[in-house]
C-alpha cells in the first residue's frame, strides 16, 4: 500500500512528526510520499491519504481526498483531534491493521453550495453564512424544501453535515448527531430571535438562504465568496462523497466527553 502524508510543512514540529511517521511506515513495508500541490503521485498499489496534524488539516485534506476519491485517515498532532483516529504513539497499530486489511471504508455525505444557481463548493464539514461587519445584526431569511421557516436576526447561520455537527455547530448550541445518521444541521449564530432554534433536516433537503445585506460564505473554514442582498444561497446534498478509513468502532459520546470537556 502507498501512503500519502498530508501535513502543514510550515510548522517544524509537525514536519518532524510526519517524518517519523513516514519512517515507521517505510520500515513496515509501505511506500510513502508527501502530498504536494501538484496532486497525488501515481501508484500501482492501493493508496490512502494520512492527514497529520489537527482537525483543521484533516478537513482541508478531505477536499483532496474527495477530488481523487482516495480514502483518508488521520494522525492527531494537534490540540483536539476529534476527527483523527490515531496518535503518533498508536500509529504502529494502524500500520499493522492496514497490512491485515483490518479497516472499513465509509462514505461521508457532503453538502453542495450554490449561489444564484451557480454551484461553487462542496463541503465535508460545514458551510458558514456570516454577516459582513463585526457590529450590528443581520436579517437572514430561511426556507427548507420550499417552506418558509422564518427570519433570523443574528450573526449568521451554520449548515453542517453529520460529520460537522460536532464542530462549530455544536459550539453554537447545535445538537449532537449520532453516528450512522445522514443529516443537515441548521444552527443559528447568536440569534436575537428567540423562537429560532437549531434544526435537523434530512440530507435530501434543499435549504435556501437570503440576507438583507452583505455577507460572507466559508466552506470547511475557507472563506470563498462574498454575498449581497437578495443573493440566493442554496444548500443541497452533494453528488460527491469523502471516503474515510475507520479501524475501530468509535463511541461518539465518549469522544465528546474526552475531547470537548
Amino acid at each position: 500500500m502507498h501512503l500519502v502524508f498530508a501535513v502543514h510543512t510550515g510548522k517544524a514540529s509537525l514536519a518532524s512528526a510526519c517524518r517519523r511517521l513516514m519512517d515507521a511506515a517505510e520500515a513496515n513495508g509501505f511506500s510513502c510520499s508527501l502530498l504536494h500541490e501538484d496532486g497525488i503521485p501515481a501508484s500501482e498499489d492501493k493508496t490512502a491519504i494520512v492527514a497529520v496534524g489537527g482537525d483543521g488539516n484533516f478537513i482541508r485534506t478531505s477536499q483532496i481526498a474527495c477530488r481523487n476519491q482516495i480514502p483518508l485517515f488521520g494522525v492527531n498532532c494537534g490540540r483536539i483531534g476529534f476527527l483523527t483516529e490515531w496518535t503518533e504513539e498508536s500509529f504502529p497499530e494502524a500500520l499493522q491493521m492496514l497490512k491485515n486489511d483490518a479497516y472499513t471504508i465509509r462514505e461521508r455525505a457532503m453538502l453542495a453550495v450554490s449561489v444564484n444557481g451557480e454551484h461553487l463548493r462542496d463541503c465535508f464539514n460545514d458551510l458558514l453564512i456570516y454577516k459582513h461587519s463585526f457590529s450590528g445584526v443581520m436579517k437572514i431569511s430561511l426556507e427548507i424544501n420550499g417552506q418558509t421557516v422564518g427570519d433570523l436576526f443574528g450573526d449568521g447561520l451554520i449548515v453542517a453535515t453529520s460529520t460537522g455537527a460536532t464542530g462549530y455547530s455544536l459550539s453554537a448550541g447545535g445538537p449532537i448527531v449520532a453516528d450512522g445518521l445522514e443529516t443537515m444541521v441548521v444552527t443559528p449564530i447568536c440569534a436575537h430571535t428567540l423562537h429560532f432554534r437549531p434544526m435537523v433536516c434530512s440530507m435530501g433537503s434543499t435549504v435556501e438562504v437570503t440576507m438583507d445585506g452583505k455577507g460572507v460564505l466559508a466552506a470547511d473554514g475557507d472563506r470563498f465568496r462574498a454575498v449581497s442582498r437578495n443573493d440566493c444561497i442554496t444548500i443541497t446534498r452533494s453528488t460527491q462523497v469523502t471516503k474515510l478509513m475507520t479501524f475501530r468502532d468509535r463511541n461518539l459520546f465518549r469522544l465528546i466527553s474526552e475531547k470537548l470537556n
